[in-house]
């Protein structure tokens, strides 16, 4: 079970892109009370434009996989990278958490063949299922920054 922010664990900050305006709400409410910031977007085209605009850097990107507008969480996840890349080697990585209400165990079995690229790709660091309880959502996140000097 989640406890208190760890010493151990600095602030991260934080980009959350989802279609749900509840799921947003809900997300950033329970990061802020952890310490942690962050930004949310309902619309991936504006996660998009903000992440481009320059000088901007998260230590992690939440995305859901299935977003309308054309753009998918995988879509958005590729392009964070890239921007890290374009950045140069000064720029720290950022994570990227892909969140799918598809049933994760089930992943090869799917017709599915982008996220199943996702789940061996190095873009996606990690495919989390919907929905998740809270205190395993922090413990997800937390322990991928534990020993990470972010």
């Amino acid at each position: 079970m989640a406890k208190k922010l760890s010493s151990a664990i600095s602030k991260i900050r934080i980009l959350v892109v989802d279609d749900e305006p509840d799921i947003l709400l809900g997300i950033s409410a329970l990061l802020e009370r952890r310490g942690h910031y962050v930004k949310t977007f309902d619309k991936p085209a504006q996660a998009l434009e903000h992440i481009a605009s320059g000088d901007v850097h998260y230590d992690l990107v939440i995305t859901d996989y299935r977003m309308p507008g054309g753009i998918t969480g995988l879509d958005l996840a590729k392009q964070v990278k890239e921007h890290k890349r374009r950045k140069g080697g000064e720029r720290r990585e950022t994570k990227v958490f892909l969140m799918s209400a598809f049933d994760i165990m089930s992943l090869p079995e799917l017709n599915e063949p982008e996220l199943n690229e996702a789940a061996k790709s190095e873009i996606v660091d990690e495919i989390i299922q919907k929905p998740i309880r809270n205190d395993k959502l922090i413990d997800i996140i937390e322990n991928n920054f534990l020993h990470n000097n972010h």
